[in-house]
Order: C-alpha cells, then structure tokens, then sequence
C-alpha cells in the first residue's frame, strides 16, 4: 500500500515587524520631504480703458522692461537715459555682473537693484507723479521668474533706512547697496474707502500691471 506524503499546514504570516518598520518611516520621510512654499503677488491686468486721456491731456505712462542687458524704465513714451555704468543706446540701467557663479548666487545677484529703486523714487517724487500708482513690468523670455518678482516687490514701496523706520513718512534714496539690502518699509496712517483708518506700508507704485512696454526710439 503506498503511503500518501502529509504536507504540514502553512503558518500565518507576521506583518508585525514590516508595519512597525512603516510607522518608523512615515515619520521620517515627512521630516526629511521638502515643501514648496507659495506666496501670492497682487497683479492688475492692464484694461485699455484705464489709459484713456482724461481732461484732454495725453495719458500717463510708467513701465519698466527687464531684459538680461538691464533695466529699461519709459516715462510718458520716452526711455530714460542709460546711468553713467552703461553705454549709450543701451538700457537705463546695467547689470552689476555679466555673469555669476550658480554654486554661490543667484540671478537676482546680477541685477542692481538699488539704482532701480532710487530712479523709481526720484519719478515717484515729482509732483506730476505723486498720485500715479501703476506701473506696467514686462519681462524678456529669458529672464529668470525671480528676476520679475523683485522688480514687482522694489516698485511697489518706498522704503527707508532700518533705522529710520518708525519715523520717516516718505521714502528715501539708498547710498549703497547694504543699506538696500537692510533697508525697510515704513508703516503711515492711512484711510481707506470705507473710512475706516490703520497703518499701511508706505506705497511707491503698489498697482503693478503686466503688459507691453512702447519704447521710443
């Protein structure tokens, strides 16, 4: 008679150790995962109505063009002319550096950013400009999105020595770059349309608009 092989009865597995070794990096990995941090920038879509002549006089105008080669700022149609670092023809305001080192800066390092914001004060500052809040920013293909995002952060407000900032009531023009870098934005006594009354940032040109620069030749 032949004999017929038992096969013994196959145990359960134990998923304990493999869960406990989950819970261990579940925590882990939310320690170690990078987050991407969104910020959102107030932007106002250019209308054309909004450049419509009122009182029979032509229209007013601020942009400013960013482009690898500089700064282009065009009051009423007319390109400012290029400042002493920048040969003529070119655009108003040059770079600091041709180029930069990707392991130590960044594109926003090339730019200077100090002599842009002086010169969109100095426009600010005139009488003709004082009630003007829209800027119009357009940006080359090329240039980096962080580039477009200083340029939009610099003209939207006036800004003054740290140590002068709970005191100033307008801005004031930077002598160096450190003093850019560190400078801050003064808080002033608004009122808005409702009638209630607070502290806001003290504005410069907070409307920034995207569109097409028209630069005069």
């Amino acid at each position: 008679m032949a004999r017929v092989a038992r096969v013994p009865d196959a145990e359960d597995l134990n998923l304990t150790p493999i869960m406990n070794m989950v819970l261990v990096l579940i925590p882990l990995m939310l320690l170690i995962g990078v987050f991407m941090m969104i910020s959102v920038t107030e932007v106002t879509i250019s209308q054309g109505s909004a450049f419509a002549a009122q009182n029979g006089e032509p229209p007013k105008r601020l942009q400013l063009f960013i482009s690898q080669q500089g700064f282009t700022v065009v009051e009423s149609g007319a390109s400012l002319p290029a400042l002493e670092n920048c040969p003529g023809g070119g655009p108003t305001i040059c770079p600091l550096k041709e180029e930069i080192d990707p392991n130590r800066e960044v594109e926003t390092d090339r730019h200077d950013w100090r002599r842009l914001y002086n010169t969109l004060l100095e426009i600010k500052q005139k009488p003709d400009w004082a009630d003007h809040e829209q800027i119009e920013i357009v940006a080359d293909s090329s240039v980096n999105f962080g580039v477009l995002v200083k340029a939009m952060d610099v003209s939207r407000n006036q800004r003054v020595p740290a140590a002068e900032v709970k005191t100033a009531i307008k801005g004031k023009p930077m002598t160096t770059d450190q003093e850019m870098n560190e400078s801050q934005v003064p808080l002033v006594d608004s009122v808005d349309d409702q009638g209630n009354s607070g502290k806001m940032p003290l504005g410069m040109f907070p409307v920034v608009i995207l569109g097409l620069p028209t630069v005069s030749q």
